[in-house]
């Protein structure tokens, strides 16, 4: 009777302990933008030399420069903001030739929670909306080597997800609580100060 006390008590104070670290932050939000260009000279783009190098620098270049008016581009919670500016959310861009003269761009980056904030004035935007407009303003052609590629589309896709890093769980669609690592005597190890066992017996 008395061990089962022991017990109980134990496991009230984990329950408590648990619920004391259940604390949840927000995920990491990562977008992924494709832009469509329908009339690309396809075999110019072959013969240029680092063409993937070039595509990306210009790409990267496009973003910082949307960052500069509008705060889109994330990070880890590690980097400081002239870190996370500098690749623009470790942004990850490649393309594929789709078929005859299409090509397509794709990028991936960690981007800032909507609403984004303007880096002048008191304002708010999204990040879809903001790059939205970028592209109706040629940001996507922002040097000369993409315009091998021709005008794109109007209109970009936009997608997005929500990750943790390791040790965390994704809830709620887009929030992350810390996962609580088992340990092999997660009764006794669980209590910060535990109950001299002398005074639970006399309880």
């Amino acid at each position: 009777m008395i061990r089962i006390a022991v017990l109980l008590l134990f496991s009230f104070a984990f329950s408590v302990h648990a619920q004391s670290n259940d604390v949840t932050v927000p995920a990491v939000r990562v977008v992924r933008l494709q832009v469509e260009y329908r009339n690309a000279s396809i075999s110019d783009l072959q013969k240029i030399h680092k063409w993937n190098a070039i595509m990306r620098n210009s790409v990267l270049a496009s973003l910082k420069f949307i960052n500069k008016h509008w705060l889109i581009c994330g990070g880890s919670p590690s980097d400081t903001p002239s870190f996370s500016n500098a690749d623009c959310g470790k942004a990850q861009v490649t393309g594929e030739i789709v078929g005859g003269n299409h090509y397509r761009i794709n990028v991936t980056l960690i981007a800032e929670r909507d609403p984004v904030k303007n880096a002048k004035v008191e304002a708010t935007s999204t990040v879809y909306a903001v790059a939205h407009i970028g592209l109706k303003g040629g940001i996507f052609q922002y040097t000369n080597a993409l315009k091998v590629l021709g005008k794109p589309e109007p209109k970009l896709s936009f997608d997005e997800a929500f990750f943790c890093y390791r040790g965390a769980t994704l809830v709620d669609t887009d929030k992350c609580r810390k996962d609580r690592r088992l340990r092999d005597s997660p009764l006794l190890d669980s209590v910060e100060t535990p109950i001299p066992l002398d005074n639970l017996l006399a309880l």
